[in-house]
C-alpha cells in the first residue's frame, strides 16, 4: 500500500498555511514531490486572485523535513542529466525546480518555520522562502554532496544569497548538519526562537509587514526583515 502524502493548504485571516505531515518526517519521496508540486499550483492560482497577506510553511509533526529519499533522488538525477548535445536541462527538472524557486516571486511574504530536521530538498523549500524562522533544537543541512550531487532546486544560489559565499560553500560542500543557533549566526535563518514559538513569530512577522508596508515587494525582503528585527528589540 502506498504512503498517504498529507500536505494541506488552508487559509486563515488572509494567511495561507501550508502544513507538511507526510510519512518518515516529511521524507521527499516521488509521491511527496508530486503532491507538493500540485499544492504549489494551487498557491499560484490563489496568489493571482489577490487578498493574501502571507504564507507560512511548516511541518505538522516534529520535523520540517528529513530530506529526499536517497534512492529516488539518485534515480531522478540519472534520468535528468544535462544533455550536452542540446544544451538544455530536461523539461521535467525545470518544471520541478520552478515549483520551489517561484516562492520568492510571490507577492506576499513566504515564511518557513524550521523545526527538527530541515535537510536536503526540505532545506531547499526553506531557503527559497523569503524568510526562515528557526526554533531551538532544529538542525539544518545540505547533504547532497555526500551522495555525489549538488542541491538542484535553487539551493546553491539561495544559500549563497542568504549565507554568503564562504558559509554557503561549507554548508553545501561538506554536507554537515548544523544546529539552529549556528544557522542563525551564518544568516541561514532570519529569526531564532524557542521551541514552539516559531509559528506565532511567523504570524507576527507577516502582520508587521502587512501593517507597515502594505504591498509586499519581493525585492525588498531584506528591508522588511531588518526593520522587523529592530522593532522586535524595542
Amino acid at each position: 500500500m502506498s504512503d498517504i502524502i498529507n500536505i494541506t493548504l488552508n487559509e486563515e485571516n488572509g494567511i495561507l498555511h501550508l502544513v507538511m505531515d507526510a510519512p518518515n518526517n516529511n521524507m521527499m519521496t516521488t509521491a511527496f514531490l508530486n503532491t507538493f508540486e500540485a499544492i504549489m499550483e494551487k498557491v499560484a492560482e490563489r496568489a493571482e486572485k489577490g487578498g493574501i497577506r502571507g504564507m507560512i510553511i511548516y511541518g505538522g509533526g516534529r520535523h520540517f523535513s528529513s530530506g529526499a529519499d536517497v534512492g529516488a533522488l539518485a534515480e531522478r538525477s540519472e534520468k535528468e542529466a544535462y544533455d550536452d548535445s542540446s544544451g538544455e536541462l530536461p523539461a521535467s527538472h525545470v518544471l520541478q525546480k520552478s515549483h520551489f524557486t517561484f516562492l520568492r516571486s510571490l507577492p506576499f511574504p513566504v515564511v518557513s518555520v524550521v523545526t527538527g530536521f530541515c535537510i536536503g530538498s526540505g532545506s531547499e523549500i526553506a531557503v527559497n522562502s523569503h524568510y526562515r524562522i528557526i526554533e531551538k533544537g532544529a538542525r539544518i543541512g545540505q547533504p547532497e554532496s555526500t551522495f555525489g550531487i549538488l542541491p538542484a532546486l535553487g539551493g546553491v544560489a539561495r544559500n549563497i544569497e542568504i549565507c554568503g559565499m564562504k558559509n554557503a560553500y561549507e554548508l553545501v560542500m561538506t554536507g554537515d548538519m548544523i544546529p539552529a543557533d549556528q544557522a542563525y549566526e551564518i544568516g541561514y535563518a532570519d529569526v531564532f526562537t524557542g521551541k514552539k514559538e516559531g509559528l506565532p513569530e511567523a504570524l507576527s512577522l507577516i502582520e508587521y509587514i502587512s501593517d507597515n508596508f502594505g504591498t509586499f515587494e519581493p525585492d525588498k525582503y531584506r528591508e522588511y526583515i531588518k526593520q522587523y528585527r529592530q522593532n522586535r528589540l524595542v
